[in-house]
């Protein structure tokens, strides 16, 4: 063998993995930013914060209810796909991408807050959701916080909360073991968008990050997804200002006019059984509701594992059915109507 010959082939070996990795990131990156899902009607809305959001309907009976679908950190519309196949289809559903997310491109001029995201969805609400029927916000992890505060700023328009898992911005001062684990997350998410920019996304699920979502039909979408720079990037700007939210104990929760429910993965207050407190909370903030824990559930697989979803759906749909029959206890024209 040649002098040399070894080291070039390493190299030429490196410079091959780097090019499929970059390919592949580019590729996730198109799939991620064109994205359009069936049997659901994509719309866009430029929001007061400058960012324009793509959001998505399903429809279901008209004048019924509508369920608005928040994402976690680091998920999209996708991320709620498999639930709202499991709903019933006289629900109407509205899924969309926060800004720097899919197709949503993130303009404000400022820094990021959470007042952002919370702006952006009632701009949203008011933009795709039918005033004839009640409006229920459902919201997984961060989403299920930006969905509180969301209901608290429009009373008239929200008529129930259903909290899937949710963050609670005092979670990190009052569980040592979240505090931890968050300063783990915290590396993996200041690294994230540099190895994804670098094609580290095809690796991904060696570990079986996505397992939680086998045999689901958007398994596929959401390790694109998950490889897309864009979503590592919104992520880690979301990440910023919610972890040291949250250390600095965030802030008291808003007082609702209306029931909230939390839906918890069993893993959760199994394994941090002090995050229950948090989730009780979340009720006491509500008027009215109640914790439904689901059986064998993970923080992902609550909402995206084909064994557990259908139990998470089962919740949603009848905490939609109370609070529409809320309404219509409390909305006269609604009494004369019937």
């Amino acid at each position: 063998m040649k002098p040399l010959t070894f080291p070039r082939l390493t190299g030429a070996g490196l410079a091959a993995c780097l090019a499929a990795g970059v390919a592949h990131q580019a590729y996730a990156e198109l799939v991620t930013r064109t994205r359009r899902h069936a049997g659901f009607e994509r719309r866009r809305v430029r929001c007061d914060t400058g960012n324009i959001i793509t959001y998505h309907v399903r429809r279901g009976t008209p004048g019924g209810p509508t369920l608005v679908c928040e994402a976690g950190l680091m998920n999209t519309a996708t991320s709620w796909l498999l639930l709202a196949d499991f709903l019933d289809p006289s629900i109407s559903v509205l899924v969309y991408d926060r800004a720097g997310y899919g197709s949503s491109l993130r303009r404000c001029p400022e820094d990021y807050s959470l007042n952002e995201s919370v702006g952006d969805l009632l701009q949203v609400i008011a933009d795709g959701v039918d005033t004839d029927g009640p409006c229920i916000l459902a919201g997984h992890s961060l989403g299920g916080y930006i969905a509180h505060r969301a209901a608290a700023e429009a009373p008239d328009r929200v008529d129930g909360v259903v909290l899937v898992d949710p963050n609670h911005p005092r979670e990190l001062i009052h569980s040592r073991k979240q505090r931890e684990g968050a300063r783990a997350a915290n590396l993996t998410m200041k690294l994230g968008p540099w190895s994804a920019t670098l094609g580290a996304g095809l690796l991904m699920d060696k570990k079986g990050m996505f397992a939680f979502a086998a045999g689901s039909p958007h398994q596929r979408a959401l390790r694109l997804e998950g490889s897309a720079p864009s979503t590592w990037r919104a992520a880690l700007r979301e990440w910023n200002y919610s972890y040291a939210f949250m250390l600095d104990g965030g802030r008291p929760l808003d007082r609702l006019d209306m029931p909230v429910w939390v839906i918890a993965a069993e893993s959760t207050v199994r394994d941090i059984p002090e995050h229950h407190d948090l989730y009780e909370e979340y009720v006491a903030s509500g008027d009215g509701g109640s914790i439904i824990t689901v059986p064998g559930s993970t923080h992902v697989s609550v909402t995206g594992g084909m064994e557990h979803t259908p139990h998470t759906a089962k919740a949603i749909e009848q905490a939609v059915a109370d609070a529409a029959a809320r309404r219509g206890e409390d909305d006269p024209d609604r009494r004369e109507a019937a």
